[in-house]
């Protein structure tokens, strides 16, 4: 397997980042990422990109018999004798502590946030495909925004100085008949701003009215509705899709 092959390569780094690879290829994986340049930036590309998502996962606490599951796992007799005297949080092995307190951390946040964008790993490598093949993302504004299921539909991207915005849809959108899906930006206060009409596939890139930084600095989140008029004003309720807008700088 011609594992340079950048389509492929990109679709494996991301696999590896999202934590969704099984056990043996991620050790061939990390074989390969300890002599391959290559891998290294496309590790790197895929933590940069999804990054942001530790600012839009709220803290999660663990179940309350994660530790028992974890002793099962790890030394079956240890947890035998915690079965038999009842275990405190104290008495919990630091590292094992270390590891999971604060499920809100960023280890852990973008494991969480990774789940909303999983669809990414095996249909969109270059998820944003706004950016060159180099190890860090330029200062930018990211969204991905979800449907009632909390799938990953559509990404938008927009460069924190510049003047166009890419959104690259990655799940097919169901646009009604007679209808455009229309991307809205959400102010952390004020009216919804109207930013572009959003295919039904495919990606697309738009040109602002201004300044990215101007456009998106005060929005928190961003949204898709559908809409009869094509130059709608005011968004439909309720939004088929919404996503953080969050910056990465």
């Amino acid at each position: 397997m011609n594992y340079e092959r950048p389509e492929l390569l990109e679709k494996l780094a991301g696999a590896y980042v999202l934590g969704t690879m099984g056990a043996r290829a991620r050790r061939r994986f990390a074989r390969l990422l300890a002599e391959s340049p290559q891998a290294q930036r496309a590790v790197a590309q895929w933590n940069n990109e999804l990054a942001p998502l530790n600012a839009s996962v709220p803290p999660l606490p663990p179940p309350p018999d994660v530790w028992q599951a974890i002793a099962a796992k790890t030394a079956p007799g240890a947890a035998k004798a915690a079965a038999a005297t009842p275990a405190t949080a104290s008495a919990t092995p630091g590292w094992w502590r270390g590891l999971f307190e604060g499920w809100g951390r960023p280890a852990v946040a973008f494991g969480l946030g990774a789940v909303l964008a999983v669809g990414l790993v095996t249909t969109n490598p270059g998820v944003l495909g706004m950016h060159h093949m180099d190890a860090a993302l330029p200062a930018s504004y990211i969204g991905i925004l979800s449907d009632a299921q909390g799938d990953a539909t559509l990404t938008v991207g927009s460069h924190r100085h510049g003047e166009t915005m890419k959104i690259k849809v990655l799940k097919p959108i169901a646009i009604p008949s007679g209808k455009v899906a229309k991307l809205w930006a959400l102010p952390t206060d004020g009216a919804p701003v109207p930013l572009a009409n959003v295919p039904a596939s495919g990606d697309i890139m738009v040109r602002l009215n201004g300044h990215a930084e101007v456009i998106f600095r005060h929005v928190s989140r961003l949204a898709v509705s559908f809409e009869s008029d094509h130059a709608a004003k005011v968004p439909s309720m309720p939004f088929v899709l919404s996503g953080h807008c969050v910056k990465f700088w």
